[in-house]
């Protein structure tokens, strides 16, 4: 991470979690007592301490790693905000469930000495670039999605019919509620509550998963990097134009016409983890898996 002694840490906290202020507090005590931390403060962050702040662009320049306390949602929007900034990202969760979030509140101390220390592991993420071409000309491209990019219906009883290519190639028209392009790190995510597979967070690769699909056959598909994929809304009388989300996020609608076009982004996302993080316990912590002693 950083060469130089000091160490410059950016701090952004959900203000809406209850716990905000107590990860603030112990920041502050742990780098009183470690001179070479300096913290630094996002806006509304600031503002709950009555201290200064910065935007979280001007955030990310500033700093050597930025600390997100919240939970996936606040970490996305925070990866969101500073992209195509390289700067690691290490996540405390103060929500549910957390599979983006290194740590827990309540595990917050034991991972500050490795902070200090700059001794923290950094997994780079691919993140999806989308560019949303208009049936009448124009784009907009949406440089960054590190969960999943989502086709869904607008209409609550109407199907919808998606076509999707691979490069030159066909896969299929999906008829169905909706479709997830999703990246290895949210396979944990909408992909894998609509029956998607769990991919290691640092594979090459991306998922498709339709959301209830009319035909049962049409399963889940993992596709390589090297080829773009292609979405288009095919229109159907009756049927209302689809609902597009990054991470979440609105994007507007997929009209007749239009076409999404999806890749990996141009630079990867950093995020921060222990030295000794191991994927495969925390799935089994967070899904509650059991079996065979392990």
């Amino acid at each position: 991470m950083a060469d130089a002694k000091t160490l410059n840490v950016g701090v952004v906290v959900n203000r809406s979690k209850p716990g905000a202020r107590d990860v603030l507090n112990k920041l502050i005590e742990f780098a009183q007592d470690h001179p070479n931390l300096r913290l630094h403060y996002e806006k509304r962050t600031g503002a709950l301490i009555q201290r200064p702040g910065l935007s979280e662009v001007a955030l990310a320049k500033k700093s050597d790693i930025l600390l997100v306390a919240g939970g996936d949602g606040s970490l996305l929007e925070v990866v969101g905000a500073v992209f195509p900034s390289q700067v690691p990202i290490l996540g405390v969760n103060i929500g549910s469930l957390g599979f983006l979030t290194a740590v827990s509140e309540a595990d917050l101390e034991s991972i500050l000495p490795y902070l200090a220390d700059s001794n923290l592991l950094l997994s780079p993420r691919l993140a999806l670039e989308t560019t949303f071409h208009r049936a009448g000309g124009g784009a907009v491209v949406i440089p960054c999605a590190l969960n999943d990019v989502v086709v869904a219906r607008a209409d609550a009883t109407r199907l919808i019919r998606i076509r999707v290519e691979v490069g030159d190639y066909l896969v299929t028209e999906y008829v169905c509620d909706g479709l997830i392009v999703s990246t290895p790190t949210g396979s944990t995510a909408y992909s894998l509550a609509a029956g998607g597979p769990i991919l290691s967070p640092e594979a090459d690769s991306i998922v498709l998963t339709p959301i209830c699909p009319h035909t049962l056959t049409n399963r889940s598909l993992v596709v390589g990097t090297d080829q773009p994929i292609r979405l288009r809304f095919v229109r159907q009388p009756g049927v209302s134009a689809p609902v597009v989300q990054f991470d979440g996020g609105s994007g507007g609608r997929l009209r007749h016409g239009d076409r999404l076009e999806i890749k990996p982004a141009q630079h990867r996302v950093r995020l921060a983890y222990l030295p000794h993080s191991d994927f495969y316990r925390v799935l089994r912590q967070k899904l509650k898996w059991s079996g065979a002693s392990v």
